[in-house]
């Protein structure tokens, strides 16, 4: 026996199709006879038609009730009784606690099909058949095109200088504070550096070995805090680990694994870092929580930085640079939006790719990089695919957890399937 169906305005559920967030109500004006723009609750929209739907922050699918999704369509369009009378069971729950939805195609507007229910007549969109369907609803949509058109060249003319990626759309509502101290830690340990407190010349091959049994901290006679060294040099460590055997990784400088993601060789390879981790950041800090996302950068870093040590085959420089680190928080992003758009100029063409063709050209690279690295290498490649590998194994894990308090959260939580 169906559940019964809730008022239109009591939609408590979790997202049916990533299930990573609950469905929050998105309130759409109609600006123009076809074009609808997104307003905040508060907002007084005095006499214009306004239309409720729920949508989920992380994959941007949306739940319509029926007869929404023809009127913000368009009136003509009449999708909902396009619908083929041919069906397939869902693996998703109507989010109104009705029963399980039924999968039925669109010929000749959309390629996937799209999830309904039988019981309260609504339709699921996921985020890419909502972004064919609903375009209007997105934020690029509700631009004209001349304002679209000046937008990209504006971009396309930054990335001709820089030839970094720009995120096209994945906004996050929270300000990403774990983020912005990582960002603000690193330019504050590069400012030590330019002041000469923090010296990367106390690492060179064996002046950054502390004596057998010393732990950080401990200085010899007459030493001062700017005569430690706080990156790891591969050779100086691989001595320690031999002389004195695993079980004294804490001695010597193998501290320097902990220290190094703060340090940086230059304003480019700052600034550069501290780019990718915000636009990829942000979003998966907001996603995984503060102290999860705090404790997984750290992890990806030190896991980075350690395989760099054991692999690389540059044993004299040492090895700085927060990208392992990123890298993890890289990893997290693929899993969690695959499907995003990343704008990026080849040969002076701006492409507009899912993320994770971009990753996956980018995983390759390094892969390349570091099977043909050379001892006079300047670029960490290991800690960059390490940091990823670890990003990849733990992120399902913590999506797992997500899903499941999000389920304890919600008056009806997804299908677990």
């Amino acid at each position: 026996m169906n559940a019964p169906v809730p008022p239109r305005d009591q939609v408590d559920a979790q997202c049916p199709a990533c299930r990573l967030h609950a469905l929050v109500p998105m309130l759409l004006r109609r600006i123009e006879h076809d074009r609808w723009a997104q307003v905040e609750p508060e907002e007084d929209t005095g006499d214009d038609e306004v239309v409720q739907i729920d949508a989920c922050p992380v994959c941007n699918g949306a739940w319509f009730d029926a007869g929404e999704l023809d009127l913000l369509a368009g009136e003509a369009t009449d999708l909902e009784h396009a619908l083929d009378p041919t069906s397939h069971p869902s693996k998703r729950g109507c989010p109104r606690g009705c029963s399980v939805m039924r999968e039925h195609d669109l010929p000749g507007v959309i390629r996937t099909p799209v999830d309904h229910c039988h019981t309260c007549k609504g339709i699921w969109l996921d985020g890419h058949e909502r972004h064919k369907l609903a375009k209007s609803t997105t934020r690029e949509g509700q631009q004209d095109v001349k304002q679209r058109m000046a937008r990209r060249g504006a971009i396309w003319a930054a990335q001709l200088l820089v030839q970094l990626p720009v995120e096209v759309e994945n906004p996050v509502h929270t300000t990403p504070w774990v983020v912005i101290s990582i960002v603000t830690a690193l330019l504050s340990c590069f400012a030590l550096q330019l002041l000469g407190i923090v010296d990367l010349g106390n690492c060179a091959p064996g002046l950054g070995d502390l004596p057998s049994g010393a732990m950080f901290g401990d200085l010899a006679d007459g030493a001062t805090f700017a005569d430690l060294c706080f990156a790891p040099v591969a050779g100086s460590l691989k001595h320690q680990w031999g002389r004195l055997g695993f079980g004294a990784i804490g001695e010597g400088s193998w501290y320097t694994l902990t220290t190094h993601w703060l340090l940086h060789g230059g304003w480019a390879h700052l600034l550069g870092n501290c780019y990718f981790l915000y636009i990829f950041g942000d979003n998966v800090e907001t996603l995984f929580g503060r102290r999860r996302f705090v404790l997984f950068f750290l992890g990806a870093a030190l896991i980075g930085g350690f395989a760099e040590v054991l692999l690389t085959q540059n044993t004299v420089s040492p090895i700085i640079g927060a990208s392992g680190g990123i890298a993890g928080v890289m990893a997290a992003y693929l899993w969690c939006f695959p499907r995003n758009k990343l704008f990026q100029v080849v040969l002076f063409v701006q492409l507009k790719l899912p993320v994770w063709v971009y990753l996956f050209v980018w995983v390759g690279f390094q892969a390349v990089m570091g099977l043909f690295e050379t001892s006079d290498a300047g670029v960490a490649w290991f800690s960059h695919l390490f940091g990823f590998a670890f990003g990849a194994a733990v992120t399902p894990l913590i999506l797992r957890m997500r899903r499941r308090e999000i389920a304890k959260t919600v008056r009806t939580p997804a299908l677990a399937l």
